[in-house]
């Protein structure tokens, strides 16, 4: 009876803790940093989370500390993790913009990076028109057109054509009323500024007021098909542009 009731108290006093497979390889960081995110991404470890401390950790995951150390150096550096003096290791809050930090730094010192983004944002947005055609309002998709021609007036501000840009893209997003791809293209968002700075040529800002307009018009006549069609040559124009700068 009393060992009934010890084993009572020690499984109520039991936490109950994620599952850390272990790795069965040899013990190396890179292995280290592809579990945790893989917990991470399945929600074994959650957002605010704290990770055990670091023997326990080592020994559920079969790594060395040293190899664990480094593996969460690097997931601090990334931004998926936190180190709080006295306190601990958590994950962190996951948001896209605290996410995109690191991202933007590599975009900022990598052309090629560029290039990859707006390759990502064409596969995104080419989506996002189909979607807006679909579910956008007969009062919204008339206040995009207004807001298309309303770029004509800031041809020669290169700012001011800059902000415009990104908001025309940001309407059409939200039009489309899609919760995932509307996180993704928050995230996008905080990486496209150095994309934007590629509009210093008054040339090439008129070009995409016509983009903008052609687009616009598209999603007035609800055709998804074109809209997209058209926001692809939009994209690929200004990827172009990129690319001969690379050259």
């Amino acid at each position: 009876m009393a060992d009934d009731a010890q084993a009572i108290a020690q499984s109520r006093s039991t936490v109950v803790s994620p599952k850390f497979p272990e790795i069965q390889r040899r013990a190396v960081a890179s292995e280290a940093i592809a579990t945790l995110k893989q917990m991470i991404v399945r929600g074994e470890l959650r957002a605010g989370q704290r990770l055990p401390p670091e023997r326990e950790l080592a020994l559920m995951l079969a790594v060395s500390r040293p190899s664990l150390r480094e593996a969460i150096r690097a997931l601090i550096a990334l931004n998926v993790l936190e180190s709080r003096h006295g306190d601990g290791t958590f994950v962190t809050s996951l948001e896209p913009e605290l996410l995109a930090e690191p991202i933007d730094f590599l975009l900022q010192v990598s052309h090629a990076g560029l290039i990859a983004l707006l390759e990502a944002r064409r596969a995104i947005e080419t989506s996002v028109v189909v979607l807006a055609a679909e579910r956008a309002t007969d009062l919204e998709l008339a206040e995009l057109g207004r807001f298309a021609e309303s770029g004509r007036d800031k041809i020669g501000d290169r700012d001011a054509f800059i902000d415009y840009d990104g908001a025309f893209h940001d309407q059409i997003c939200a039009m489309a009323r899609s919760p995932i791809l509307g996180s993704l293209m928050s995230t996008l968002r905080e990486l496209v500024r150095e994309l934007r700075r590629q509009l210093s040529s008054s040339e090439l800002r008129r070009q995409v007021l016509v983009d903008h307009r052609g687009i616009a018009k598209a999603l007035r006549a609800r055709d998804g098909a074109k809209a997209s069609a058209l926001m692809t040559r939009h994209l690929e124009r200004l990827l172009d542009v990129l690319e001969t700068a690379a050259t």
